[in-house]
Parts: C-alpha cells; sequence; structure tokens
C-alpha cells in the first residue's frame, strides 16, 4: 500500500517536468481552475492530469470579494504549498500581472517563491500595470515576462510560463503575432490568446486561431508549431458557436484548455443542499443526492487517505498501539464499506 504522494519519492521528481512530459502526445488536457485542496483532490479524482489555481476564485474563497488583486504572494504561496503537498497533478498559478502592481520585479520574486513552494509554472498577463486598462507596451511585457522567467529558473527550477496576451486577434492580428512571437523570445513555454474565445463565431474562432498558427510557423524556428491555451473551454452542446475539444485538437498546437467549474459547483451544491437542509430541518437530502452522482461517501474525511489506508499506515508505523493512531481511529469511523470513489470502476 503507497504512502501518501507528500512521502513518496514522486514528489521529488520537478511538476514542471511532468507537466513538459504530457506535450509528447497529441491529446489537448482539460485544466480544472480552482481554490483549494477540496477542488484538487476532485479533479485528481475524476481523472484530471494538470490544474491551476484561479486568482478569482482564490480571491472569492479567501477573502469574499471579487478578484481585485489584493491577494499577496504570501497568499499565493500558501495554497501552491497545501495543494502541491496533496497531490501529484502539475500545478500551474495564474499569477495575473505578476502578483501585484505589475512591477518586473514582483514577478521575478513572486516566480520564485512559487516554484519553491513546488507549483510547475505560472500564467502571466501582459496587462497594464496597476489594474489599469489596455496593455503594457511590448518591450515593457517582454521584461514582464523576462523578470518571470529569471524567477522561474531561479535556484535551479525550470518553471513552466505561459504568456497571456490580451490583444484583439480580429481586429489587431498583426500586432497579436508581434506580440506572441516577442513573448516566445522573453522566455514563454507557452501562449495564450485571452480573447479568443470571445470570437462570436466557431468558424472565425477557428480561423483566427489557424491564421496565428501559420503566421508563426512562417517565422520558423522555434516559433514552429508553439504550443498553445485556449482559454476558458465552454459548454458545446449550449451553443453551437463554441469550438470542441476536437477543434482545438485538429489545430495541432492547442495542449491545455482551461475551464471553471470546481468552486461554482461546490456553490451551487451548497446553496442547494443548505436550502434543503433547512426546509427539511435533516441532513438526509445529502445522502440521497449523492447516489445521483454515482459518487458515495460518509464524510469528506474518507477521500483524503483514508479510505485507501495511506494515512493510516504512515501513523501506525510510529505508533505503538493502532488504535494510538489518529487516522486508524478516524478511518474506522468515517470509512464506509458502500463508500464509492471511483463509479466507472464499480460492476
Amino acid at each position: 500500500m503507497s504512502l501518501p504522494y507528500i512521502l513518496t519519492p514522486e514528489a521529488k521528481v520537478p511538476a514542471a517536468d511532468r507537466l513538459r512530459a504530457m506535450f509528447n502526445d497529441d491529446k489537448v488536457r482539460i485544466v480544472p481552475e480552482l481554490a483549494d485542496c477540496m477542488g484538487a483532490k476532485a479533479a485528481e479524482m475524476n481523472g484530471f492530469e494538470v490544474i491551476m489555481v484561479s486568482s478569482g476564485d482564490l480571491a472569492c474563497a479567501m477573502t469574499g470579494i471579487p478578484d481585485l488583486q489584493l491577494l499577496s504572494i504570501d497568499d499565493f504561496v500558501r495554497v501552491t504549498e497545501q495543494i502541491t503537498h496533496m497531490t501529484p497533478m502539475p500545478l500551474i498559478i495564474d499569477a495575473d500581472d505578476g502578483f501585484g502592481l505589475g512591477r518586473a520585479l514582483n514577478a521575478q520574486y513572486g516566480c520564485m517563491r512559487i516554484m519553491q513552494a513546488g507549483a510547475a509554472g505560472v500564467l502571466v498577463t501582459d496587462t497594464s500595470e496597476l489594474g489599469r486598462k489596455g496593455q503594457l507596451p511590448i518591450s515593457d511585457a517582454c521584461l514582464r515576462f523576462r523578470a518571470a522567467r529569471a524567477g522561474l529558473d531561479a535556484n535551479g527550477h525550470h518553471g513552466f510560463l505561459i504568456a497571456r496576451c490580451d490583444s484583439d486577434i480580429i481586429n489587431d492580428f498583426e500586432n497579436t503575432v508581434e506580440r506572441c512571437a516577442a513573448y516566445i523570445d522573453a522566455g514563454a513555454d507557452m501562449l495564450c490568446v485571452l480573447w479568443m474565445h470571445k470570437i462570436p463565431s466557431r468558424t472565425k474562432k477557428i480561423e483566427a486561431m489557424r491564421s496565428l498558427r501559420d503566421a508563426l510557423n512562417a517565422k520558423g524556428g522555434k516559433y514552429v508549431n508553439f504550443p498553445m491555451w485556449y482559454p476558458d473551454l465552454c459548454g458545446k452542446t449550449h451553443d453551437p458557436e463554441e469550438v470542441s475539444m476536437q477543434d482545438l485538437k485538429d489545430l495541432g498546437v492547442y495542449k491545455l484548455t482551461g475551464v471553471h467549474f470546481s468552486c461554482h459547483a461546490a456553490m451551487l451544491a451548497m446553496l442547494d443542499v443548505g436550502r434543503h437542509v433547512l426546509k427539511e430541518q435533516t441532513n438526509d437530502y445529502v445522502d440521497y443526492h449523492f447516489d445521483d452522482t454515482g459518487y458515495k461517501t460518509f464524510t469528506t474525511m474518507s477521500m483524503f487517505g483514508l479510505t485507501d489506508g495511506s494515512w493510516v499506515e504512515a501513523e501506525n508505523a510510529f505508533v505503538r498501539e493502532p488504535q494510538d493512531s489518529i487516522a486508524q481511529r478516524n478511518a474506522d469511523y468515517f470509512v464506509r464499506a458502500e463508500d464509492v470513489h471511483d463509479p466507472d470502476k464499480q460492476s
């Protein structure tokens, strides 16, 4: 029986290396954007392979305030340490303009600390300083990305840098291409053209993505088939103008796409269940609605190393009697035979 992730040799493999190794195939991976260990554990149980901390979700979860860039680098470091110590999935951090104020030095220092905390890398934007409207001039944006690159590479690390470009690719295509090429030169490992998903037509979205790919390929060398991130994958079924995962795969350069569901789903569930608990004056609703999902747990504690016995085994190695182990006593109570953590493996 394996020990918890934090205690295994796998933890010694740099997260950025694990992330880069994923790009050796032609798969496009969905990246859940989340805010805490609960979201990370759910993503891991679902079978996702890489995750991101959303600055917007983190702001709401930690402060109850929208993402007005009030979070500090310490806030990001804390959640990075928490998540990377409990899951082997590579974690990307949404660093906005480089962890505050938009100064290049902030980006360098913040990225260095994020790597020390165990992240695979960061996403950094080219937005103007101090939350002002618009983008930095290309030269200033490149200074920010170079600073982020320096921070990601400090102390022997080689973190993964996603450079977000906020240009209007439809009305300012040449500028978008120029920026993307410059950001690659500044050390980006992947590009994200933010407003690609805001183009109102699926056909025009695909044309824009293909044109950007072809324009970069025409430059040759390191620009050829440069990896891309598609922002905010949306619903295809209810909106036929949205691109599909197959559309992204067919383009050949898209490797990751973010999707916001974790915090939204948690809030919806809490609102729905809470309304029923208050109305019915019981907690029955949780029990019988779990059956609709295919999952079944007595409590969340059974999901975090009690059912598979990893933390039980870890603590039992250092106590005289099994019942001196907190993990053992909790497992005896919280783990139930009817728990289902992987519906796809149930008969």
